[in-house]
């Protein structure tokens, strides 16, 4: 009769594991520690673990299709470590998912159930025939993982592949590094971008370059401005007319308040409604720091009351008019929107130039103030550059 102990189950995965390493974790892992529990692995080769991951390095780069036998012990099994050549252990706590989990670099893993838990973990390679690149993606090597409950004992010194005529790589010291350095690395070198047919592996640092190529190409093939990327219309400002967009962003408060209150008189004009009463009222209001009169009270009454009041005048050529699209330097135009109500994109103009924080006021106010000029927009700007004396060009 046999009374050779064995496991309490046994289970075959197979992981495609690439830039020699891979990851056992019990599915409480988290990218950013594996990350330093690879440095840790470099450095006090061949694994390292936090008892939540255990990062084990292995000899060949890659194995796209390496077998690993998973097995669950209910005490410590019985030792073989002779009958492989590389042998780590740990510790692991398996959550109560049940699941443990084998990842690799190439973004791919597989898993098994396990019951939650505790646990002390042998991780064994064989089959090696050279440290780094073994002649072809699937080579022979096959890994075991051993895992059973952890009775406070500490896990045994790992036991490397000596291998003939070469004998076992260095190990890297840690390396101290800024904490700028530290914010970098924390970006992984290589993202899986998938795509009809499959997938690639793309450096993070190409991607950032095709980011910033493509931010500077939806502003003109100039560097964005930050000073005015979140306010409506900014980005249409500064590729429409980018040295008037420079020149007053360096007005003080007092400016760019006068600024959009221009552009709202501006825009009020040219869509004939200046010389209604209720509007008068409300430009004089504004220019003085007042609170506007009614209907001002909020865009909905005010746009309510320019819908009366047509009821009572004839629309004429100013009060709508329709457009197509014209271009400017080359580019089309981002203020000739088609066909628009003019004087209802100039009473947005006085609620922009509300706003609490001047550079806003001032920029958002000319946004409006541009579309409601449209293909005259150029002609608003060169009226005010000659108002407040501001540059034709940027030094």
């Amino acid at each position: 009769m046999n009374n050779r102990p064995g496991p309490v189950s046994e289970q075959s995965v197979t992981l495609v594991m690439d830039y020699g390493q891979f990851c056992v974790s019990g599915g409480l892992g988290d990218i950013d520690a594996e990350l330093e529990l690879l440095e840790q692995a470099l450095a006090t080769q061949p694994c390292a673990g936090d008892g939540n991951s255990f990062v084990v390095l292995s000899p060949h780069q890659n194995n796209f299709e390496m077998p690993v036998a998973v097995e669950v012990w209910d005490t410590r099994p019985p030792a073989d470590r002779e009958e492989w050549q590389q042998v780590c252990e740990g510790k692991l706590h398996v959550s109560s998912d049940g699941q443990v989990v084998l990842t690799s670099p190439t973004d791919t893993f597989t898993s098994c159930e396990v019951p939650g838990g505790d646990y002390l973990v042998e991780v064994s390679g064989r089959g090696f025939v050279n440290y780094g690149w073994p002649g072809t993606t699937t080579p022979d090597d096959v890994w075991r993982i051993r895992l059973w409950p952890d009775d406070g004992a500490d896990p045994r010194p790992p036991q490397q592949w000596n291998m003939p005529g070469y004998g076992v790589p260095e190990s890297s010291p840690p390396h101290e590094t800024s904490a700028e350095q530290k914010q970098h690395d924390a970006d992984p070198e290589w993202i899986t971008v998938f795509e009809p047919g499959g997938g690639r592996l793309v450096r993070t640092s190409e991607l950032r370059a095709q980011a910033d190529e493509a931010a500077r190409e939806a502003w003109g093939g100039f560097d964005p401005i930050e000073q005015v990327l979140e306010y409506t219309g900014g980005k249409a400002l500064a590729e429409y007319d980018r040295a008037l967009v420079l020149a007053v962003v360096e007005l003080d408060d007092e400016r760019l308040r006068q600024v959009a209150r221009w552009c709202v008189a501006q825009a009020f004009h040219y869509a004939g409604l200046a010389d209604r009463s209720w509007v008068a009222t409300a430009l004089t209001a504004l220019d003085a720091g007042d609170r506007l009169p009614p209907p001002f009270a909020t865009p909905e009454t005010a746009a309510a009351h320019l819908h009366a009041d047509r009821s009572h005048h004839n629309p004429g050529d100013g009060n709508s008019l329709e457009v197509t699209a014209s271009y400017s330097r080359g580019r089309l135009d981002p203020f000739n929107c088609g066909p628009i109500d003019r004087p209802s994109f100039a009473l947005t103009t006085i609620f922009a130039a509300l706003d609490p924080d001047p550079k806003k006021a001032a920029f958002e106010t000319l946004y409006h103030a541009s579309v409601t000029f449209q293909r005259d927009a150029r002609q608003l700007h060169v009226q005010l550059r000659e108002t407040f004396g501001l540059p034709y060009a940027t030094a």
